[in-house]
C-alpha cells in the first residue's frame, strides 16, 4: 500500500516511510510497557508491606511470639514495626510483654526495650532458627544491635546450631538461654 501511495507520489515516499517507521516504534515501545505492567502487577514483593504490617507505639499491645522490626536509623525511635515472622530481615521476636516498665524479664538473656508512656515493656529474643546467622554481640545481648543476615555476609559473626529446651549439641560454642528455650550459637568470624 504504502509502495503504491510513493509511486503516485514521489515527493511524500520518505514522509510515508517516516510515518510507518515511528508507527512501528511506537507499537513496539507499547508493547514493552505493556509486559512490564503485567509483570510488576502479577510479581509478589519479596517482603509484604501493608498486610503484615503494624507500627507499634504503645507496647502494650504487642503479642507475644509477633516479630518486630525498629523504625528509622537506630533503636532508640519511638515505635516498632510487627512483621511476619517469616520474613528475611525479622531478626527479633517478642517473648514477653510486660505490664510495667519495672518488671523484670523471665529467665534469659532478652533485649528489653521500655515504654514509659504507657507503662509496658517487651522482652525481645533472637528469631532463630536452626541454621541463620546473626550479628549481635553475645556478651551484651542488651546493648547489641540483632541483625538477620546471610551466613556469607561479612558482619554475621553467629550461626543458630540448634534450639532446645535442654543442653546444646557439641558443636554449639555458647547457649543463650531463654524462658521457653535455649538458644545454640558457634561463632562465624
Amino acid at each position: 500500500m504504502a509502495n503504491e501511495v510513493a509511486v503516485r507520489h514521489p515527493i511524500s515516499h520518505p514522509i510515508i516511510r517516516t510515518v510507518v517507521a515511528r508507527q512501528t516504534v511506537m507499537v513496539c515501545v507499547l508493547a514493552v510497557l505493556a509486559y512490564l505492567v503485567v509483570w510488576w502487577a502479577t510479581t509478589e514483593d519479596e517482603e509484604p508491606k501493608q498486610a503484615t504490617q503494624a507500627f507499634l507505639t504503645d507496647y502494650s499491645k504487642a503479642e507475644k511470639g509477633s516479630c518486630v522490626r525498629f523504625d528509622g536509623p537506630g533503636e532508640n525511635d519511638l515505635g516498632l514495626t510487627v512483621i511476619d515472622c517469616a520474613q528475611h530481615k525479622a531478626a527479633l521476636k517478642v517473648g514477653t510483654v510486660l505490664t510495667d516498665t519495672s518488671g523484670k524479664c523471665p529467665r534469659g538473656d532478652y533485649k528489653v526495650l521500655r515504654d514509659t508512656r504507657h507503662n509496658a515493656a517487651l522482652c525481645l529474643l533472637p528469631n532463630a532458627t536452626e541454621g541463620d546467622c546473626f550479628e549481635l554481640d553475645t556478651d551484651d545481648l542488651q546493648r547489641s544491635v540483632v541483625s538477620k543476615f546471610d551466613c556469607a555476609a561479612p558482619r554475621a559473626n553467629v550461626q543458630v546450631v540448634g534450639i532446645t529446651a535442654e543442653s546444646c549439641p557439641e558443636e554449639a560454642e555458647l547457649g543463650v538461654p531463654y524462658a521457653e528455650m535455649t538458644l545454640c550459637l558457634r561463632r562465624v568470624r
